[in-house]
């Protein structure tokens, strides 16, 4: 059986938020790892840029043995 789950990260696009930018995307990081730690592989990421902000939605396969 596959399952999947997804990991959804928001990121400021603003000049100002350069520190807050830097920390959405180390966790970002931080979750895609610990959910390869767990198993899973990447199988997709989609962007969504709006005016302030872009949204990454990773979305992650693992097979699992019944």
């Amino acid at each position: 059986m596959q399952k999947i789950t997804t990991v959804t990260t928001t990121v400021p696009t603003g000049d100002d938020d350069g520190p807050m930018r830097g920390t959405q995307l180390a966790q970002r990081e931080q979750d895609l790892a610990a959910h390869g730690r767990a198993g899973y592989s990447l199988h997709n990421t989609q962007t969504v840029t709006g005016q302030e902000r872009v949204t990454f939605v990773d979305t992650l396969t693992r097979d699992d043995s019944e």
